[in-house]
């Protein structure tokens, strides 16, 4: 029998987080808090096992925001600076857990987070401060255990690379992707809860619009779908007039139930 699980969405917004530096943008000048956005990243948590999927820059903030505790292990869904870059606080939850913390990747992936992070990952380097103490699995396309849960990864294009998306039972996270092969069609079909990427209206050579990503939904048909990795163009609130029922753009702090 499935069991029940959360999702708490730590942060939905594009790589300059919105408001972006230097923005005079309506939404970027906006008070409502549904307009702020934190660097994309996830937390499924199944009892008290915690999956982080990516660790932006913004992990720290996220943390404190959520009293988060533990991280029983990071899933990267690619090497890109607004997915990784906030590696160095997960020393925090090895000091907290007094254990190294399981992270996956895929394999081109994973070879860049240990070039971008050597003092980490090499053992040739010497570093001598309280780095974090993490091992970073290689995974394909073939489901894994981890953190109390079973992930299915599967492929997707975000403008010429691989990036992992992940279902975790009836839910998929589906962050970064200009296109979702066919393969992985398959197995998102029957997902319930599904987030996935929409970065705009207007066309980009690696994210989704807000059409294409309409696109995807109809053909999948989950009972809800959120939009993340959203920038400045969206209003939350005047974007979510226009979208069809079941479908709403995700916000920092968005919680959603799901059965693993």
């Amino acid at each position: 029998m499935s069991k029940p699980a959360r999702v708490v969405v730590l942060g939905c917004g594009t790589s300059t987080g919105v408001p972006a530096i230097g923005c005079l943008d309506p939404v970027c000048l906006s008070d409502d808090p549904r307009n702020k956005r934190l660097r994309p990243s996830i937390l499924i948590e199944n009892g008290d096992s915690n999956l982080l999927v990516d660790t932006g820059p913004d992990l720290r903030q996220q943390a404190l925001q959520h009293g988060l505790r533990r991280v029983d292990a990071v899933v990267y869904t690619h090497y890109h600076a607004d997915h990784t870059n906030g590696i160095d606080d997960l020393r925090v939850f090895n000091f907290i857990m007094k254990k190294s913390i399981p992270c996956y990747a895929h394999p081109e992936s994973a070879k860049i987070i240990r070039a971008n992070f050597s003092y980490i990952f090499s053992d040739e380097n010497h570093y001598v401060g309280f780095k974090p103490r993490l091992t970073l699995e290689e995974v394909g396309t073939e489901p894994f255990e981890t953190g109390g849960m079973k992930v299915r990864p599967f492929d997707m294009e975000h403008g010429g690379i691989r990036v992992m998306g992940i279902r975790v039972g009836d839910f998929a996270y589906a962050t970064d992707c200009s296109s979702i092969p066919p393969e992985s069609m398959e197995i998102l079909k029957g997902v319930r809860v599904l987030i996935l990427d929409a970065l705009r209206h207007r066309e980009h050579p690696s994210h989704l619009t807000i059409k294409q990503a309409l696109e995807i939904v109809d053909r999948l048909k989950p009972e809800k779908t959120y939009f993340t990795h959203t920038n400045y163009e969206l209003e939350f609130h005047e974007t979510n007039r226009n979208l069809p029922k079941g479908v709403e753009l995700a916000y920092d702090g968005l919680t959603l139930d799901i059965r693993i």
